[in-house]
């Protein structure tokens, strides 16, 4: 991500880890980078992964504490960042063929032009991914 300047944007919010919170955070992203002028597959990518990581993050997490995602517009590229207070990192898993999840991750990593993790300080960590403000063109 480049450095912030003036045409940089930033929204956060912190989030209840229940089940529903998916939905909202969907809904809130979408909504934030509809009104920031994202190109709608940008938007359509960011909500797929702020859906698998926020899934993610509420799994780790219990109800006492809570799951922040925060979105950074630089122009160039989107920022999505999901931070929860487990300290362990996300690990990509194969699925079984038959399994209803657990494929997340690779998803998160075959659609983010990069992804990654590292830890948040006190406590906790946030997982990253970047996506293309513009589709590459060929």
């Amino acid at each position: 991500m480049t450095q912030p300047d003036a045409t940089t944007q930033a929204w956060e919010m912190w989030f209840t880890p229940f089940p529903k919170t998916v939905y909202i955070a969907r809904r809130q992203v979408s909504r934030v980078l509809t009104g920031w002028g994202v190109p709608d597959d940008a938007v359509d990518t960011a909500v797929l992964i702020t859906s698998e990581l926020v899934t993610n993050a509420i799994r780790h997490c219990d109800t006492r504490h809570l799951v922040h995602v925060q979105v950074t517009d630089d122009g160039t590229q989107l920022l999505l960042e999901v931070s929860d207070p487990s300290r362990q990192r996300p690990r990509p898993t194969v699925a079984p063929s038959h399994a209803e999840s657990g494929r997340g991750l690779m998803l998160v990593r075959v659609v983010a032009a990069d992804f990654g993790a590292r830890d948040r300080d006190p406590v906790g960590k946030t997982v990253w991914a970047t996506i293309a403000r513009q589709p590459a063109t060929v």
